[in-house]
């Protein structure tokens, strides 16, 4: 790249010339576009960028894609109701989008999120869940073989309580005065009572207010807050 250098510049400058002087207007040489063209073109390149005639927002993807601003189809938190102003982002929402619209990011996910109408692909749809990490074979994720989709991104799995129990020790008195299984019906039900220290128990049964102190809901979670999750498509 160089700074005008042809007849009419002014200490490397343009001038529109000026016959009263006289000063010449500055001739835009070949070899000075071309200067411009590649470095221009090249840049947008670097950035994984396609030239596309008439797209005239390349430059700036390409100065955001390589200032690390961040790669067509990367995910990030949003700590906001309302999408960044760069209108480079949308949010992971499921939305079926053109693919025509958004070539690159079809590039990245193809059909991975779910299927669309013929000429559209999907977007995740992460509101509401939690992502999780691919297994990609270190067991971690113990039914991984059973996801909805299988073991691959894109995969989902519903709510679930690991499967566990709660050891009843101790002698279980019956009517007869031997031991026995203890039952259902008889958990408060005078000497047929029956305890582990699963539970609270008064003199006689378990204490309603045992559970009080513990937090109940519709679902099994863990401490949260809410984010948005976005993905940049330019």
């Amino acid at each position: 790249m160089h700074r005008i250098d042809g007849p009419g510049a002014v200490n490397s400058l343009f001038t529109e010339g000026d016959p009263t002087v006289p000063q010449m207007a500055t001739v835009v040489s070949a070899a000075w576009l071309n200067d411009v063209q590649e470095n221009i073109t090249r840049a947008i390149e670097a950035a994984g960028i396609t030239p596309v005639k008439g797209d005239y927002d390349q430059l700036r993807q390409a100065i955001g894609l390589l200032s690390g601003a961040g790669m067509v189809g990367e995910g990030r938190l949003w700590m906001h109701e309302t999408l960044p102003a760069s209108g480079d982002w949308l949010e992971y929402d499921g939305a079926s989008l053109l693919i025509v619209d958004y070539p690159a990011l079809h590039a990245v996910l193809g059909t991975t999120w779910g299927a669309a109408p013929a000429g559209y692909f999907r977007l995740p749809d992460l509101r509401g869940v939690v992502p999780r990490g691919w297994d990609h074979g270190r067991g971690k994720d113990p039914d991984a073989a059973l996801r909805t989709g299988g073991d691959h991104v894109g995969s989902s799995q519903d709510d679930a309580i690991k499967r566990h129990n709660h050891p009843m020790g101790g002698v279980v008195g019956t009517a007869g005065g031997g031991t026995g299984v203890p039952d259902a019906q008889a958990w408060n039900n005078g000497s047929y009572n029956y305890y582990t220290k699963d539970f609270l128990v008064s003199s006689d049964g378990i204490q309603a207010g045992a559970f009080s102190t513990v937090p109940m809901a519709a679902e099994t979670r863990m401490k949260n807050v809410s984010v948005m999750f976005i993905i940049r498509w330019r």
